[in-house]
């Protein structure tokens, strides 16, 4: 989904008002309603529904505020709780479009007119919804904002922005003072400020809402760089023929582990099975002892250097499961020892899928030379890893400074292949120049292993695809809700409950896939 800046987002806003000649404030009423049902969607999965006592919408003078009284409609004919609204005006200084739904409320929701807030404003059990100011806001904040958002960062209560946090400059993501929104609705297109500066930092969880720009509009902008959402995600998960088998499917195969980390390969395989392969196979060291009662995995121990990694005469079995398999996935717990890089020099020189992670990753960035560059090669580096291959390729004197985007951007196009810049708001980059943010994911993704849960994940939903950007930038998104999904929450989830996660999630994207 292009992300937009304020100026373009302004101009398909009147294009659809007077072209199609949708009234303003039949735009207004898809906005709340849109977001009334995103913020019912998030409390039913992230907050326990008995913790919510009251919804507390904070309106301003403008559309962001409009947007708030129909929130504020939409939750008081839903919910079973209180719904109040603190408005930094008088009724008549509202816009007109503003003015027509906050008239449709008089009587029936309980309307407070503030010039501050305290904390004795909020209870605990409130969930705060942020209509304050929108995408028009640039440089310092006047009062009352200043006041209202300093309270309500303050409160340590859940936030829900509409369309941009309060505060936050819609074109380049920067602000001296704004909302830190636990979710942002952004409205009609996502905002470039939501992935740029610290955009990323205060947004939360993003999510988008339709209200019916035509597609027309929409596809004679230009924008620089695109923001991943389900709606993306929903368009590359394919429906499997009734006629499939586990070959026509696709298989995987997944290369790692050793001595020090024996573990990972299996998240990652495990990962793969669940996101969609029909046959998923394991090569690990032939010293590696342990292998998990996961009896769908068919594991090969390959011979190895006697001390648990892989080395040179690995080879000579592993050439039959490369023919076998669709899409390799090479690095998960691999190690870096010193015998290992023939083998990965072998790999690298595959015409097939091949998604290097981990440890791969920085033998890679140890001996450069043995990489292979290719168009179907996938590199998953964290920021870490990341900097090491910007280094070994002569890149970090010419891009180490710069963002995430610029980093990914410009190592997909040096070395050829497709670079996956894990972190949160992950980003994608083809070695074509397209590039990708994605919006799924939360901290329950902080965890050791989740990583190698990602790498299995790609390998599966690259099988058979043409698009492999697409195709890779779907998976990341999965990954991403996976975490969402977690019943355990951001602290309690572990890389062991992420692969039973995935399929939740692709239901949740593609119900009928």
């Amino acid at each position: 989904m292009k992300t937009v800046s304020v100026e373009q987002m302004r101009t398909l806003d009147a294009r659809t008002i007077n072209e199609f000649q949708t009234p303003g404030v039949v735009l207004m009423e898809r906005a709340g309603f849109g977001v009334g049902e995103a913020i019912l969607n998030f409390i039913d999965a992230a907050i326990n529904p008995v913790h919510v006592k009251r919804f507390v919408v904070l309106a301003g003078k403008g559309n962001n505020g409009g947007d708030g009284y129909v929130v504020a409609r939409y939750l008081y004919a839903r919910v079973n709780v209180k719904v109040v609204i603190y408005s930094v005006c008088n009724q008549d200084e509202l816009t007109n479009d503003a003015a027509q739904h906050a008239a449709l409320i008089q009587d029936k929701i309980e309307l407070h007119v503030k010039q501050n807030l305290t904390q004795a404003d909020f209870n605990k059990g409130d969930i705060i919804i942020d209509a304050l100011l929108g995408i028009g806001i640039t440089g310092a904040l006047k009062e009352p904002y200043r006041n209202w958002i300093n309270v309500v960062n303050s409160s340590s209560l859940p936030v829900i922005s509409l369309d941009i946090p309060s505060g936050l400059d819609g074109n380049s993501g920067t602000c001296q003072e704004c909302i830190n929104a636990d979710m942002t609705v952004t409205v009609g297109l996502p905002k470039t400020g939501l992935v740029a500066g610290k955009g990323p930092e205060v947004c939360g969880l993003i999510k988008l809402v339709d209200i019916g720009i035509p597609q027309k509009y929409i596809d004679e902008i230009d924008s620089p760089v695109d923001l991943f959402l389900e709606v993306d995600a929903s368009k590359n998960i394919l429906r499997i023929p009734m006629n499939s088998h586990k070959n026509s499917v696709g298989s995987v195969l997944v290369i790692g582990g050793s001595r020090e980390y024996y573990g990972a390969p299996f998240l990652a395989a495990r990962s793969a099975f669940r996101g969609g392969a029909g046959l998923v196979r394991v090569a690990i060291p032939d010293s590696v002892k342990y292998v998990p009662a996961e009896l769908s995995l068919i594991v090969s121990r390959l011979r190895d250097n006697g001390d648990g990694y892989f080395c040179k005469e690995s080879l000579n079995e592993l050439e039959q499961l490369i023919e076998k398999s669709d899409v390799i996935v090479a690095g998960p717990g691999i190690g870096t020892h010193r015998d290992t890089i023939p083998f990965l020099r072998f790999l690298c020189s595959l015409e097939k899928p091949v998604v290097f992670d981990a440890d791969a990753l920085n033998l890679i960035s140890e001996i450069p030379k043995i990489y292979r560059e290719k168009e179907s090669n996938i590199l998953t580096p964290h920021p870490g890893e990341m900097k090491r291959l910007l280094n070994a390729f002569d890149l970090e004197d010419e891009c180490g400074s710069a963002s995430r985007i610029e980093q990914a951007r410009k190592l997909a196009q040096s070395i050829d292949s497709t670079i996956v810049l894990k972190g949160h708001r992950t980003v994608t980059a083809s070695p074509d120049g397209r590039i990708t943010v994605n919006s799924s994911g939360c901290p329950a993704l902080a965890t050791a292993g989740s990583g190698d849960c990602l790498s299995g994940l790609i390998g599966a939903c690259v099988i058979n695809r043409e698009d492999i950007f697409e195709a890779v930038a779907t998976a990341v998104y999965i990954h991403g809700l996976a975490g969402e999904l977690s019943k355990y929450g951001n602290r309690g989830t572990i890389a062991d409950d992420l692969p039973d996660l995935i399929p939740e999630a692709i239901k949740y994207i593609s119900p009928f896939a």
